[in-house]
Protein backbone atom coordinates (compact mmCIF):
# COMPACT_ATOMS: atom_id res chain seq x y z
CA UNK A 1 0.00 0.00 0.00
CA UNK A 2 1.29 3.43 -0.62
CA UNK A 3 2.13 5.89 2.66
CA UNK A 4 -0.55 8.04 1.44
CA UNK A 5 -3.61 5.77 1.47
CA UNK A 6 -1.89 3.88 5.11
CA UNK A 7 -1.92 7.35 6.20
CA UNK A 8 -5.49 8.04 5.23
CA UNK A 9 -6.68 5.03 6.88
CA UNK A 10 -4.81 5.61 10.09
CA UNK A 11 -4.45 9.75 10.67
CA UNK A 12 -7.30 9.54 12.95
CA UNK A 13 -7.20 6.95 15.35
CA UNK A 14 -4.88 4.01 15.91
CA UNK A 15 -2.96 2.33 19.28
CA UNK A 16 0.04 5.02 19.59
CA UNK A 17 -2.19 8.54 19.22
CA UNK A 18 -2.35 10.45 22.06
CA UNK A 19 -5.57 12.97 21.84
CA UNK A 20 -5.60 16.20 24.88
CA UNK A 21 -8.59 18.00 25.46
CA UNK A 22 -7.45 21.92 24.52
CA UNK A 23 -4.75 20.53 22.40
CA UNK A 24 -5.15 20.78 18.71
CA UNK A 25 -2.24 18.94 17.43
CA UNK A 26 -2.92 15.37 18.88
CA UNK A 27 0.58 13.76 19.85
CA UNK A 28 2.17 10.08 18.83
CA UNK A 29 4.05 7.55 20.55
CA UNK A 30 5.14 5.26 18.01
CA UNK A 31 8.69 3.63 17.92
CA UNK A 32 10.31 5.33 15.03
CA UNK A 33 8.18 8.94 15.37
CA UNK A 34 11.33 11.12 16.16
CA UNK A 35 9.10 14.35 17.37
CA UNK A 36 6.09 12.07 18.55
CA UNK A 37 4.01 14.58 16.26
CA UNK A 38 0.97 12.80 14.47
CA UNK A 39 1.57 14.23 10.94
CA UNK A 40 2.46 11.77 7.91
CA UNK A 41 6.37 13.25 7.40
CA UNK A 42 7.21 11.74 11.01
CA UNK A 43 4.74 8.78 10.79
CA UNK A 44 6.76 5.64 11.75
CA UNK A 45 3.68 3.14 10.51
CA UNK A 46 3.44 4.48 7.06
CA UNK A 47 6.88 5.04 5.51
CA UNK A 48 9.24 2.34 4.17
CA UNK A 49 12.52 4.20 5.46
CA UNK A 50 11.94 5.47 8.73
CA UNK A 51 14.49 6.39 11.64
CA UNK A 52 13.85 5.75 15.24
CA UNK A 53 16.19 7.20 18.02
CA UNK A 54 16.01 5.89 21.85
CA UNK A 55 18.65 6.04 24.86
CA UNK A 56 19.98 2.87 25.33
CA UNK A 57 18.78 0.61 28.08
CA UNK A 58 22.03 0.81 29.93
CA UNK A 59 21.63 4.28 30.25
CA UNK A 60 24.60 5.46 28.27
CA UNK A 61 24.20 6.02 24.28
CA UNK A 62 21.79 5.50 21.72
CA UNK A 63 20.05 3.22 19.80
CA UNK A 64 19.17 3.81 16.05
CA UNK A 65 16.69 1.82 14.35
CA UNK A 66 15.62 2.04 11.01
CA UNK A 67 13.45 -0.70 8.29
CA UNK A 68 15.29 -2.59 6.32
CA UNK A 69 14.25 -2.60 2.41
CA UNK A 70 14.50 -6.42 2.63
CA UNK A 71 11.46 -7.35 4.85
CA UNK A 72 8.94 -4.19 4.01
CA UNK A 73 5.41 -6.89 4.22
CA UNK A 74 7.17 -8.65 7.13
CA UNK A 75 6.83 -6.11 10.03
CA UNK A 76 8.28 -7.52 12.66
CA UNK A 77 12.03 -8.93 11.11
CA UNK A 78 11.42 -4.63 9.52
CA UNK A 79 13.00 -2.63 11.81
CA UNK A 80 16.76 -3.39 12.26
CA UNK A 81 18.49 -1.66 15.07
CA UNK A 82 21.83 -0.84 16.36
CA UNK A 83 23.46 0.49 19.70
CA UNK A 84 25.88 3.57 19.40
CA UNK A 85 27.76 3.70 22.66
CA UNK A 86 30.65 5.91 21.54
CA UNK A 87 30.84 9.93 22.84
CA UNK A 88 27.91 12.62 21.43
CA UNK A 89 30.14 14.02 18.66
CA UNK A 90 31.10 10.35 17.44
CA UNK A 91 27.78 9.13 17.84
CA UNK A 92 26.05 12.22 16.01
CA UNK A 93 28.61 12.20 13.29
CA UNK A 94 27.83 8.58 12.44
CA UNK A 95 23.99 9.21 12.09
CA UNK A 96 25.24 11.64 10.12
CA UNK A 97 27.04 9.44 8.02
CA UNK A 98 24.29 6.46 8.20
CA UNK A 99 21.49 9.21 6.52
CA UNK A 100 23.79 10.40 3.68
CA UNK A 101 26.04 7.51 2.92
CA UNK A 102 22.55 5.19 2.76
CA UNK A 103 20.53 7.88 1.35
CA UNK A 104 18.24 7.48 4.13
CA UNK A 105 15.20 10.09 4.84
CA UNK A 106 17.20 13.12 4.24
CA UNK A 107 14.55 15.54 5.76
CA UNK A 108 14.65 13.58 8.82
CA UNK A 109 18.58 14.43 9.50
CA UNK A 110 17.74 17.52 11.75
CA UNK A 111 14.98 15.91 14.07
CA UNK A 112 17.55 12.93 14.43
CA UNK A 113 20.04 14.68 15.79
CA UNK A 114 18.57 17.23 17.96
CA UNK A 115 16.64 13.89 19.39
CA UNK A 116 20.02 11.98 19.59
CA UNK A 117 21.37 15.23 21.37
CA UNK A 118 18.74 15.85 23.27
CA UNK A 119 18.84 12.17 24.96
CA UNK A 120 22.66 12.83 25.44
CA UNK A 121 22.31 15.86 27.42
CA UNK A 122 19.84 13.87 29.57
CA UNK A 123 22.49 10.95 30.04
CA UNK A 124 25.16 13.48 31.30
CA UNK A 125 25.84 13.62 35.20
CA UNK A 126 25.00 16.60 36.31
CA UNK A 127 26.77 18.57 38.40
CA UNK A 128 27.19 18.19 42.40
CA UNK A 129 25.91 21.30 44.28
CA UNK A 130 27.10 22.11 47.27
CA UNK A 131 24.76 23.25 50.33
CA UNK A 132 25.54 26.52 52.29
CA UNK A 133 24.41 26.33 55.90
CA UNK A 134 24.60 28.29 58.80
CA UNK A 135 26.85 26.30 61.33
CA UNK A 136 24.95 24.86 64.28
CA UNK A 137 24.31 26.92 67.29
CA UNK A 138 24.40 30.04 65.40
CA UNK A 139 21.10 31.97 65.02
CA UNK A 140 20.32 34.31 61.73
CA UNK A 141 20.87 37.99 62.78
CA UNK A 142 18.69 40.96 61.74
CA UNK A 143 20.51 44.32 60.45
CA UNK A 144 18.69 46.97 62.14
CA UNK A 145 19.24 50.18 60.95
Amino acid sequence: MSADLCWLIIRNNHAYLAKKRNVKKPFSTEPMNLKNVNSPRYNGLIHNKMLGIEPAPGGKGIVLSFKARKYQTKPAKNALRTTIKSGPRRALHSIRKFIKGNRYRKDLKMAALRRASAIFRSQRAQPFKKIRRRPRGTKAVKKTE
